[in-house]
Parts: structure tokens; C-alpha cells; sequence
């Protein structure tokens, strides 16, 4: 499995869930959060907040702007990355996946 400092494998069901992957696959899965990620800032794809609860709402509102510090951190200061991918994942596996 990676190794990502700051991103505690051990309690993160996303990065262990990367072990079953080849290289090939772990790249594959990049390109798409890449696309993924140009949707999101072009408003192209969104949360429909109006239909899910407030709590989830606020969840995944919440997901998402730490999805904008992981690739601003990606974009640029690389020592972020660690701690904004750590906060998204938090977020991501705690409320969002209801």
C-alpha cells in the first residue's frame, strides 16, 4: 500500500481499499478524481443539497471544500497535501457516506 504521511492508513477504509489495485488501477483511479475534480470547479457537477438531509448536507458540503484544499494542495505547497488529504478523507468517511 502507499505510503502517505499524514493519511493514517490504518484508520482510513479508503487508502486501505487501494491495496487491491494494481499501479495501473491507482492510476486510472487518479485520472478519473482528476476529471472529477475539473467538474466539480467548472460547477459541471454538484451536490443536490435540496434533496438530502441537512445533516448530510452540511456533510458533503463540507467534503467538498476540503476537496478544494487537496487540490490546491496538489496544485501547489506539496508538504499540504497530507493534512488536507487526511481532513478529506475524515470528512468523506465520516458523514458524507450515509
Amino acid at each position: 500500500m502507499p505510503s502517505i504521511p499524514g493519511a493514517d492508513a490504518r484508520q482510513s477504509r479508503t487508502l486501505q481499499s487501494l491495496k487491491r489495485f494494481t499501479p495501473g488501477g491507482i492510476t486510472a483511479l487518479a485520472a478519473v478524481g482528476l476529471v472529477l475534480l475539473d467538474a466539480i470547479n467548472k460547477a459541471h457537477l454538484a451536490v443536490n443539497e435540496a434533496r438530502l438531509s441537512l445533516e448530510l448536507a452540511v456533510a458533503c458540503r463540507r467534503m467538498l471544500e476540503d476537496l478544494y484544499d487537496v487540490q490546491d494542495a496538489l496544485h501547489g505547497d506539496a508538504s499540504k497535501l497530507p493534512a488536507a488529504l487526511a481532513a478529506f478523507l475524515a470528512t468523506a468517511e465520516g458523514g458524507c457516506q450515509q
